[in-house]
């Protein structure tokens, strides 16, 4: 007995009004479900597709948000895994070179008020970079909410403030091999936020991809 397309959607509805927000993790426990629910139907002496779906639910609700929160954990480590094997990637060595010369030009070219100024701009590189490829691959693109894409959020949030906490170090730079050190963690954390911006892209093109069904 397989359930209609209005049965499935009514499904994905319900779990969205449960606060199972991300339409990647309502797809696998809608398929879950749908079959649960199937398997009621055949062995049940009635094919009253809403009867069987509150019983269903009354047993099950609590486990399944349960499982929406392990399915969050996973987006997290899905995340920091694409973001090592980036990290490792080569360019990011390049990057890094290219960042830490820059800010060495600028600070042998220029005052130190001007050096600490261009710092202040930094967590706003990764910021930029967030929210520009956000707009296009959620808004524009008029995607669904998806785990992976949102939870990015929060470890742009975390290199957002390490470069502030630079920027107030900063004034203590009186020295040259203070001004490298500085130098050497503004460039880390400079690769590092591009590094979380090619990550987005890449990860917001494979869910655009993977869910296309759902745009």
């Amino acid at each position: 007995m397989k359930l209609t397309k209005e049965q499935i959607q009514f499904i994905d509805t319900y779990l969205e009004n449960s606060d199972v927000v991300f339409a990647d993790i309502r797809m696998e426990m809608v398929d879950h479900v749908a079959s649960d629910i199937e398997d009621r139907m055949r062995a049940s002496t009635t094919s009253d597709f809403y009867n069987v779906f509150k019983g269903y639910m009354v047993q099950n609700k609590a486990q399944l948000l349960k499982e929406n929160k392990q399915f969050l954990k996973s987006a997290d480590r899905k995340i920091w895994k694409a973001f090592l094997k980036e990290v490792l990637n080569p360019l990011t060595l390049l990057i890094f070179l290219a960042s830490f010369g820059g800010f060495y030009f600028l600070y042998s070219n220029f005052n130190i008020e001007t050096f600490r100024l261009i710092i202040s701009y930094v967590p706003l590189i990764g910021l930029s970079g967030f929210l520009l490829t956000y707009v296009v691959y959620h808004k524009v693109k008029n995607l669904k909410r998806f785990s992976v894409v949102e939870r990015l959020a929060m470890p742009f949030l975390v290199f957002y403030q390490i470069p502030n906490i630079i920027f107030n170090f900063s004034y203590q730079a009186k020295d040259l091999m203070t001004v490298l050190w500085i130098l050497g963690i503004v460039s880390i954390v400079l690769t590092l936020m591009l590094v979380l911006v090619r990550v987005s892209i890449k990860l917001f093109k494979s869910y655009e991809k993977q869910y296309k069904t759902l745009a």
